[in-house]
């Protein structure tokens, strides 16, 4: 906006005071300018806020290369989200026997291949040990 001050006044100082359209004519061309920038930073503030899936990332392909590591029997409860522009954020539940290794596999895998350094999951027992955890959540069933 400051430069289309600028290019007014001196359009209006040079070319006499017949020339003071320049002004508003100045100000919708950069006001218009201005809103077919911003609106692509709005809609990524809307996205995050609404905590959407993030178009950079697939989550398909996310959930298979979970799914294709050594000693995962099942992921489910899969979340990806958005928690700020070009920081993602993915919980789920793997079920599998060797848990720790598979958590330190998957973990490695995910901050490797997709950039993604916040997660949270949780790990559950395959076998039918009394002490293994095991997802209470229906919502997967």
């Amino acid at each position: 906006m400051s430069i289309g001050v600028i290019i007014a006044s001196f359009v209006i100082y040079f070319a006499g005071p017949g020339y003071n359209m320049a002004d508003p004519l100045c100000t919708y061309f950069f006001s218009v300018l201005i809103c077919f920038t911003t609106i692509p930073v709005f809609k990524d503030c809307i996205l995050v806020l609404m905590e959407s899936t993030p178009g950079q990332l697939d989550a398909d392909e996310v959930m298979d290369d979970i799914v294709a590591i050594e000693g995962v029997d099942e992921v489910h409860d899969f979340h990806l989200w958005s928690v700020t522009y070009g920081k993602y954020s993915l919980s789920c539940h793997i079920t599998a026997e060797e848990q720790l290794k598979v958590l330190s596999d998957v973990t490695d895998m995910l901050r490797r291949k997709h950039k993604l350094f916040h997660t949270t999951i949780q790990m559950e027992g395959s076998d039918d040990h009394e002490h293994a955890f095991k997802c209470a959540n229906d919502i997967h069933e």
